[in-house]
């Protein structure tokens, strides 16, 4: 299973929030919409992107990510001291922006994940896999995380769930927080969820050997929340990093040997063609698929989708499509087969 930003925005607390789950394209949008706290780094946010591309702008979060990207690399070009510009200041820039994240995330999950029961569809979704499928997520968020630990008994455990190659380095007491009170009891009896992006409850080592921290804390209580995650744009970083190349690896040969593979609230952005590509990858290696299920409510991503996948269609492949989150999971379990 893929899920993308549409999963959550999909949520059963989604749509009577203030803030709501972002989406790539209204990403500003909700960020606008945060109050109380945040109210500060919002506006700096805003001001930043005003800058450069001033008061009519039509970008999405990736496009931003991948701007500054672009910019900071671009500086290297320009004498020291002519630059109005400097490394330093895009470093600055792109710093307010993860923090402009980190206040919409909490504003429209974490809060529902901590007051309330978090999300019942997820929930629902949780009851109706099996141990060792495999969810390949490319959410910053834990709406996902949130409903294994409610309802992955026996069949979810974060130490062996999240598919770090060492188990034990992740710390005792983030692990006792994310996982149900009767765990998988080992890395062959687990659901697996691989977030290939990172996420807000991660805080992983620089040292090689050192320890994976899973953060109980999600909301800002002093200064900025720490969290470990890759925006669009940074392959170089997915491919430096250790854990997140193994992660990677591992996400295509789940792709690469599945035979019902659910698309759901993802579409495939111009910004992060290193996702297309390793889809592409696994598939041109795989089987022909027994069911391929696409939830999104845009026609033309369902239609993208289809394209991506064409090289797995077989004769007898089925292919399912439904316009939401919520409707994909009323459709469970016989959707799959």
């Amino acid at each position: 299973m893929i899920l993308g930003a549409g999963a959550t925005v999909g949520a059963s607390f989604s749509g009577s929030a203030t803030v709501r789950p972002p989406l790539n394209a209204d990403f500003f949008t909700q960020l606008q919409r945060v109050s109380g706290k945040h109210r500060d780094i919002v506006g700096k946010v805003m001001k930043d992107v005003v800058h450069l591309f001033g008061p009519n702008f039509s970008l999405t979060l990736e496009d931003y990510f991948s701007q500054l990207e672009s910019m900071i690399d671009a500086t290297r070009l320009a004498p020291k001291g002519v630059a109005k510009l400097t490394g330093a200041d895009l470093r600055e820039r792109r710093e307010r922006l993860m923090k402009g994240l980190a206040a919409v995330l909490e504003a429209s999950t974490d809060e529902a994940i901590r007051s309330n029961e978090g999300c019942k569809h997820h929930r629902e979704l949780v009851a109706h896999l099996k141990p060792r499928d495999t969810v390949i997520s490319f959410n910053y968020d834990c709406v996902m995380d949130d409903a294994l630990r409610r309802a992955g008994e026996r069949k979810w455990s974060a130490r062996y769930g999240y598919a770090f190659s060492r188990p034990s380095r992740v710390a005792e007491i983030g692990d006792k927080h994310w996982s149900p009170k009767d765990p998988a009891p080992n890395r062959q009896s687990t659901i697996y969820l691989l977030k290939l992006h990172g996420s807000i409850n991660w805080q992983l080592p620089a040292a090689a050997d050192g320890e994976i921290i899973l953060k109980q804390r999600l909301h800002q209580q002093r200064g900025t929340p720490r969290f470990t995650i890759i925006p669009p744009g940074w392959v170089k970083r997915e491919r430096n990093e250790p854990i997140f190349e193994d992660l990677w690896r591992k996400a295509e040969r789940a792709l690469r040997n599945a035979r019902e593979i659910a698309v759901v609230g993802f579409s495939f952005t111009p910004t992060d063609l290193h996702v297309e590509a390793v889809v592409r990858l696994a598939l041109a290696r795989a089987a022909a698929l027994k069911t391929l299920v696409i939830a999104n409510p845009s026609r033309e991503d369902r239609k993208r989708i289809r394209s991506v996948f064409s090289e797995t269609l077989g004769q007898g492949t089925v292919v399912r499509q439904y316009d939401g989150f919520k409707e994909f999971v009323n459709a469970l379990p016989e959707c799959l087969t």
